[in-house]
């Protein structure tokens, strides 16, 4: 399932995921632009709760070429790519 998304500095992307019986349930790749980044492996994912604005996100560090990358889904379905400050990703893309 594709959800098309405005990234930071106007560049869309998309993020593909291995659904089951459940809709969205695992990412398992990023395109941005014309570029395609597999995910190599879920590090981990939990459900978060914010309280402050009463929100719960569901979020997932993967490795991507070697690097850890966070997916945020809001409960609305929009979704988010946090890069580490460190990344190398955000320059190959």
């Amino acid at each position: 399932m594709d959800h098309p998304e405005k990234a930071k500095e106007s560049r869309e992307f998309k993020i593909n995921f291995y659904s089951g019986y459940r809709e969205e349930e695992t990412p398992r790749s990023i395109h941005v632009g014309n570029r395609e980044f597999q995910i190599e492996e879920i590090l981990w994912r939990k459900r978060a709760f914010d309280p402050k604005s009463g929100r719960i996100s569901e979020i997932f560090k993967c490795k991507i070429e070697g690097e850890v990358v966070e997916i945020r889904r809001e409960e609305q379905g929009e979704w988010s790519i946090h890069f580490s400050k460190n990344s190398s990703i955000p320059s190959k893309i």
